[in-house]
């Protein structure tokens, strides 16, 4: 038992060595290179939120993704809030240490997360896997955004198309990085039509499947191989927010939808 335990040990600290190096690595292209001014200023890149050790040590380890983080994580121009970090990640000092410990905390009770936004996104579906992006559920997830992890105003469906085409290779090479490093058991993605097609581990099965059928955007499955480990991917196309499209109904029954897909039931 103690041997498991300090194989575990190794393993997670090793997984933490390699984060810290995808955070330098980040951060580091972030400050020098000269971005678009769309990029929301006195902001840094939201690699992911929530609590990374806790989603290492949880019995499902299971991701959220869209697109990239809102321009109102660092303020809200509309309601004349300047942007600033200090604004949902008051852990912020400048230092890589404090990133970090700003990304664990976002969620914390007494913290100032987009409660809006996550929570009408995610909670129930995430309920289904008895996880939550909060420390409420068996699980702790986090969330990441796949098309670029920077701040932007606009947010990236008012972005140009030359925009997105110099986001996208970067953002897409940090969430590969980071989704090595992690080894998911299951994927949540919702965003544009077509990102599914931009996750680019190898593919279990050649075609996604179809595991709710809607007219519009039906929710589709895949497989992909990270690593050692084949992960779960569930996709649907985005609304206004991410699995809009889903009924209530349909996020708390997922887990039991995708087992019978699996297992040839469904």
């Amino acid at each position: 038992m103690k041997l498991l335990d300090n194989n575990k040990r190794m393993i997670l600290d090793n997984k933490m060595n390699n984060i810290i190096s995808l955070i330098e690595q980040v951060y580091d292209d972030f400050l020098l290179t000269d971005f678009p001014r769309c990029i929301v200023p006195s902001s840094f890149p939201i690699i992911w939120f929530g609590d990374i050790k806790s989603f290492l040590n949880s019995e499902t380890k299971i991701i959220t993704v869209s697109l990239n983080p809102s321009n109102n994580e660092f303020g809200n121009s509309k309601k004349n809030i300047p942007y600033s970090t200090q604004f949902r990640f008051p852990d912020y000092d400048g230092s890589i240490e404090s990133l970090i410990t700003a990304f664990n905390n976002y969620f914390k009770l007494g913290r100032n997360p987009y409660n809006s936004w996550f929570k009408a996104s995610f909670s129930a579906i995430l309920e289904s896997f008895d996880a939550s992006h909060y420390d409420i559920a068996k699980n702790n997830a986090l969330h990441t955004d796949i098309a670029i992890p920077y701040a932007t105003d606009p947010t990236w469906t008012g972005l140009t198309n030359a925009e997105k085409h110099y986001f996208e290779p970067i953002g897409q090479k940090i969430w590969h990085d980071l989704i090595n490093i992690l080894e998911p058991d299951i994927i949540l993605i919702s965003a544009s039509g077509g990102f599914q097609n931009k996750i680019l581990f190898p593919k279990v099965h050649e075609n996604w499947e179809v595991i709710i059928p809607k007219e519009k955007y039906p929710v589709l499955f895949n497989q992909f191989k990270v690593n050692n480990k084949i992960s779960d991917v569930i996709f649907q196309t985005q609304g206004r927010k991410p699995f809009l499209n889903m009924t209530k109904e349909e996020k708390m029954n997922i887990k039991n939808i995708l087992e019978l897909h699996k297992n040839g039931k469904a």
